[in-house]
């Protein structure tokens, strides 16, 4: 018992990222409330808990309904975070819904305001939440939402004006402090959501004014402070998200290439790297993966290259200018680390073009079978995807050298880089030798399938030992395949040829109806008037004796 008391509590995680705001205007925009469609975006909210409910395992009892708190030990990623956001932003559309059809019934009006109190109820616990495990701009998102929730609801209620004020004016410096810190995109959300806090902003201004404040004792220091316009707790709150936004910049900031440090200054295009790294990672052997699958990842992986370089060229044409202090060193480090993406995507199309092959080569062999509706593997597939990969070798010949110009040890690193190309430009050109040969054997043109295994065999030896023992008896056993098929081809055109007789099939019934035309014959022996036996053409030809002229006398 004692043992079971003293058990070690799970471990708290800590920064986790969730962007609020962008996942909330997205949700919105796509699901109805581009529209006015409070009751679609209401059940969108219902459907995402129940999916985040399922994927995080918090399951409320079979049958009958059994409630679970989400406890913060519970938390272990982001997706915990949604479940509190996705139940107040049902009871926030819930509310609306009944605000525009209340009218005058008071029913519905009060309906709509516990709709809005089980809200900020949720808001709440989405705060805490965020507090606890979440980053410093999370935390800060999560304000700004809690309050602009908490200041619809006072507003609704009309009983405590400064407060909801209060709320509104910190939601707002919240909103200011998250456009200074993010990106253009969370700025444009932020400046969004500032233009529709004023009019409530105003109206509470307004109704403040004219009704005095009965019940200001109600606020607690926030909101006093908020109200008075003293931002200190703010600006505190504002100097650790800077800190934090700082120091996730200075912080992993290099990828590897062929063992050297690539600086990365752009966030987002440490980010698309590292969902790179995520996607690759998905990747598993030919045999057991299907292939629709893996040119799906592997075309997310090529998006997230465009997406890190599009990032890049961006901050070039900003360094270009020469705005900054930097912007000389800035320069040079955002080229190399363009050049070095773009190798990069060359490397992973290596990469998805030899998945497509060994894959091939499986179904062909036998080793795959074939989805129901999928069309069969054909040689010349496989003979388009090595050409393919020897023109990206190409590529990465000419684009490798580039990466590493200027640096220590460079010469070391492209020679190896160049002999590394060349062994595989040999083997590949083995390979698609050796397809070729197959396509032509299967075509019958035996003589070019056999030029084409000996130059796969030529190929194949000229890859030294050192650098593909295991390729090359993979190269000869598809080599010694080939042959074996162009063998049996040609065995099998011989002993056709063989059994080809030059004289004509011998007929049950030789007499023609011209030959017999005093006898009564049907004329057609067979169904059909391809057998019909009219008269022979061309007509026979009879033997002639020739006498000579001395025999006549």
């Amino acid at each position: 018992m004692g043992d079971a008391d003293e058990a070690p509590q799970k471990e708290l995680v800590t920064n986790l990222t969730l962007d609020i705001l962008q996942i909330v205007k997205v949700s919105q925009s796509q699901h109805g409330l581009r529209h006015g469609d409070h009751a679609r975006y209401r059940q969108y909210c219902t459907r995402r808990l129940a999916r985040l409910y399922k994927a995080n395992r918090m399951s409320h009892g079979r049958g009958r309904y059994q409630k679970r708190t989400l406890e913060v030990s519970m938390v272990d990623n982001e997706a915990f975070l949604l479940i509190p956001l996705m139940m107040s932003e049902r009871a926030w559309s819930y509310a609306m819904e009944l605000k525009r059809d209340a009218g005058n019934e008071p029913r519905k009006r009060a309906h709509m305001i516990r709709r809005l109190k089980k809200a900020t109820v949720h808001a709440t616990e989405l705060v805490n939440l965020c507090g606890q495990v979440g980053s410093a701009r999370t935390a800060l998102e999560a304000e700004a939402y809690s309050s602009y929730i908490f200041g619809c609801y006072l507003s609704e209620q009309e009983r405590d004006w400064d407060r909801a004020l209060a709320k509104f004016m910190r939601a707002r410096k919240a909103f200011e402090q998250l456009a200074r810190v993010g990106g253009p995109d969370q700025a444009e959300v932020c400046r969004e959501r500032l233009e529709e806090l004023e009019p409530s902003l105003r109206y509470c201004t307004y109704k403040r004014g004219s009704e005095g404040s009965p019940v200001a004792g109600s606020m607690d220091e926030k909101d006093m402070a908020a109200l008075k316009g003293d931002g200190g707790e703010d600006d505190e709150r504002l100097k650790a998200v800077l800190a934090e936004e700082s120091g996730r910049a200075s912080g992993a900031v290099t990828t590897s290439w062929r063992g050297y440090d690539i600086p990365i200054r752009n966030g987002k295009v440490r980010e698309c790297l590292a969902n790179v790294a995520v996607q690759l990672a998905k990747i598993e052997s030919p045999l057991i993966m299907a292939t629709d699958r893996a040119l799906a990842i592997f075309d997310k992986v090529f998006m997230l290259y465009s997406d890190a370089r599009q990032h890049l060229r961006d901050d070039l044409a900003e360094a270009s200018s020469g705005a900054q202090s930097d912007s000389t060193s800035r320069l040079t480090d955002l080229k190399l680390a363009d050049r070095a993406i773009a190798v990069m995507l060359i490397e992973q199309t290596i990469q998805r073009n030899k998945f497509l092959v060994d894959s091939a080569n499986a179904k062909l062999a036998g080793e795959i079978r074939l989805a129901k509706g999928e069309k069969a593997t054909r040689p010349e597939d496989i003979v388009h995807l090595l050409s393919a990969s020897l023109r990206s070798y190409e590529e990465l010949i000419e684009s490798g050298p580039e990466v590493l110009r200027g640096m220590d040890g460079a010469e070391r690193v492209e020679e190896e880089l160049r002999v590394e190309c060349m062994t595989a430009q040999k083997m590949l050109s083995s390979d698609r030798a050796a397809a070729l040969g197959k396509v032509h054997s299967s075509a019958g043109s035996h003589v070019d399938a056999a030029i084409l295994f000996n130059r796969s065999a030529e190929h194949a030896a000229g890859v030294s030992e050192a650098a593909a023992t295991r390729a090359r008896v993979n190269r000869i056993g598809a080599i010694k395949s080939g042959i074996d098929t162009l063998l049996a081809d040609r065995k099998g055109l011989r002993s056709g040829l063989e059994d080809v007789s030059l004289e004509g099939p011998t007929s049950s019934e030789s007499r023609f109806l011209m030959e017999s035309l005093d006898e009564y014959k049907p004329a057609v022996l067979g169904k059909g008037a391809s057998k019909v036996h009219i008269m022979p053409i061309p007509n026979r030809m009879e033997s002639l004796a020739i006498c000579e002229e001395g025999q006549h006398s």
